[in-house]
């Protein structure tokens, strides 16, 4: 997947200026990511070292991460879905259900529901698995006015995109991807930065393909700190050097 590190995305800047918002995220945010089926001699990431240099760090970072009901029931492997389901319970994650919705919010839900499914394998009559958790948080998201939505997957992405967003009600929503909390959390000094760069490097510089369209991890960095490190700054009381 390309990425972006031309253009300041305003949610991630939203994000730097206050980290205590609620954060939906999308089940391929908590599984560990394979490639070695797309990228060969790739090895799969197991759960603890995923856990360790990932997932910990995601919580430290971002107090109330959330996650749909829809996409919880997506979490099949039980290491994660009792790792989220911990955090859960704990009150460490918020659990998003559209049962807590009212009447008003539910029907406006269920319009916004349609709108999108149009544009997705999922089909609401059938409840069919294929984009389930994606539509589903992100028409409970829509309806509670929620901000944003953290996803690696291309088709939730592309729902998120300039302009379509706006023709499907998703028009205050916005994406945050992977690569721009690695950066956040490299930025904080939240975790070690030789963990980051290796999850960097495993989703977006492993294959032929990625090295072809996105910067190593150097470049990545110096790239994502021209756009964002005047708010890291003033988020941390740093000064903003003057060039």
């Amino acid at each position: 997947m390309k990425i972006n590190v031309r253009q300041a995305n305003s949610a991630l800047i939203s994000l730097i200026e206050d980290f205590a918002q609620i954060i939906p995220v999308d089940a391929n945010f908590l599984i560990p990511p394979d490639r070695t089926k797309e990228v060969r001699g790739a090895q799969a990431i197991t759960f603890q070292a995923f856990r360790k240099f990932w997932l910990e760090p995601l919580f430290v970072t971002f107090p109330y991460l959330a996650i749909h009901e829809a996409v919880y029931d997506e979490l099949v492997t039980s290491s994660t879905r009792t790792y989220v389901k911990d955090r859960i319970d704990n009150g460490q994650m918020i659990l998003l259900s559209d049962e807590d919705l009212d009447e008003r919010e539910s029907a406006y839900r269920a319009m916004i529901e349609l709108q999108i499914a149009q544009h997705t394998a999922y089909d609401p009559e059938i409840d069919n698995k294929d984009d389930r958790g994606e539509v589903k948080s992100l028409a409970h998201i829509a309806t509670k006015q929620l901000l944003y939505f953290c996803s690696r997957d291309s088709r939730a992405l592309r729902l998120l995109s300039e302009p379509f967003k706006n023709t499907i009600g998703l028009d205050s929503v916005s994406a945050i991807q992977a690569y721009e909390l690695i950066y956040y959390m490299y930025a904080m000094k939240m975790t070690d930065s030789k963990e980051l760069k290796a999850m960097y490097k495993y989703l977006y510089y492993l294959s032929e393909n990625d090295r072809r369209v996105n910067p190593e991890w150097g470049q990545f960095i110096q790239a994502m700190q021209s756009l964002y490190q005047e708010y890291v700054n003033r988020s941390t009381g740093k000064p903003t050097p003057r060039y």
